[in-house]
């Protein structure tokens, strides 16, 4: 049997594949973090966390993808990945459907996917919309409402609510980002049926601008993790601050 892991380099060939077959990419954006904090539940306390980000326009829509690597003391290399591919009514449509603050839907799909010992090899599947917002202090914010169902919950679907958000600023001419994402998982988005929330707000601060080198390209900062309910598992509330370094590239 192949791993679950095993399953995601299909997904990411099909996702390059359907925007190469459409044109070129519009945009692409992409980083890599180093990230350290302890105290993390269910599982070795201390932890280091490498992650590679990487998003891409085209001519329908985007595709979005990230991969965790922790290297852990009690059961060694732990991964996890998300991937997402975005449907965009404006541009399938070729009209401007924006009403307000509403910038665009989209219809969006997603695998989550990991081989974490304490989750059972977990994958889970997502199907939904993202609404898309134009507001002017934000580099983006968007929420995405979607049906959510885990391979280790039979027959049952739950519902996950995910506000992502991206808010440049400065204070005495240097320049910080606050960006992050909260989920909200209700329903049989777990085996036990918990309600749970996972939240990883950031605050980075632009190094590269400080010492004179090019602006948004090299962060530190900090990231705040809540996880209420981690896993599903009632009761198990984790609150970890992790020192981080960012590029852009």
């Amino acid at each position: 049997m192949s791993s679950p892991l095993s399953k995601t380099l299909p997904l990411f060939c099909l996702l390059s594949l359907s925007s190469h077959s459409a044109g070129a990419f519009e945009w692409t954006s992409s980083d890599m973090q180093v990230l350290h904090g302890n105290d993390f539940k269910l599982g070795d306390k201390d932890r280091t966390t490498v992650t590679v980000e990487h998003s891409n326009g085209w001519k329908y829509g985007s595709n979005f993808f990230f991969v965790d690597i922790v290297n852990r003391n009690d059961v060694g290399i732990e991964l996890y990945a998300e991937v997402y591919s975005y449907l965009s009514l404006n541009k399938i449509s070729g009209h401007d459907w924006s009403v307000g603050v509403l910038k665009d839907i989209s219809l969006m799909t997603g695998l989550n996917i990991s081989n974490k010992p304490e989750n059972d090899n977990f994958q889970a599947y997502l199907l939904g919309l993202n609404f898309e917002f134009s507001a002017p202090a934000f580099d983006y914010l968007q929420i995405s409402v979607s049906a959510y169902k885990d391979d280790n919950v039979s027959h049952k679907y739950g519902t996950q609510i995910t506000p992502v958000w991206s808010v440049p600023f400065e204070l005495a001419d240097l320049k910080f980002k606050f960006r992050g994402f909260t989920d909200f998982n209700i329903g049989n988005t777990n085996a036990a049926g918990v309600f749970s929330i996972l939240s990883q707000p950031q605050l980075l601060f632009d190094v590269g601008h400080l010492a004179g080198l090019k602006s948004d390209k090299v962060y530190i900062g900090t990231e705040y993790q809540h996880w209420h309910n981690k896993y599903g598992v009632k009761g198990v509330d984790e609150h970890v601050v992790q020192a981080m370094i960012i590029g852009f590239f």
